[in-house]
């Protein structure tokens, strides 16, 4: 069982920045939270979230799911003069693997690095970072 611990993640940059998220919670559900403190305003931290599924006697699989929402704050001033932050919008990645309970530790291995390497190739990279539908 993984510790609940920093998770030092790099950037896609040209010089990549390595951004530091910070267990902040598990929920009743043991989804567990993890926020980059980057700014004084709670409501603007980037947050992963992840969990873990046990196999019931209706649903015979694992199910993992992850989620990196990364808000954009914008602060403005409202009628009275008081300064106001909020989220302009919020860019949103999730991932959900659902697994065999009779898979083998290599198989999800496989299963994980397949995924991981799909977000580098060329075609998935044009499609995200420049928005470009396959034809």
């Amino acid at each position: 069982m993984p510790q609940n611990t920093t998770l030092a993640i790099a950037d896609g940059a040209s010089t990549p920045v390595v951004h530091t998220f910070y267990p902040s919670r598990i929920d009743t559900n043991n989804v567990a939270a993890f926020q980059e403190r980057i700014s004084g305003v709670p409501v603007g931290f980037p947050t992963i979230t992840w969990s873990l599924r046990a196999p019931t006697s209706n649903s015979p699989a694992y199910k993992l799911s992850g989620k990196l929402t990364q808000p954009k704050v914008i602060t403005t001033t409202d009628t009275s003069g008081k300064t106001v932050t909020s989220v302009d919008y919020s860019n949103l990645g999730t991932i959900e693997l659902i697994v065999s309970e009779r898979s083998t530790k290599q198989e999800r291995t496989d299963l994980r690095v397949l995924l991981s390497n799909l977000l580098k190739a060329t075609p998935i990279v044009s499609s995200v970072d420049d928005l470009e539908s396959f034809w």
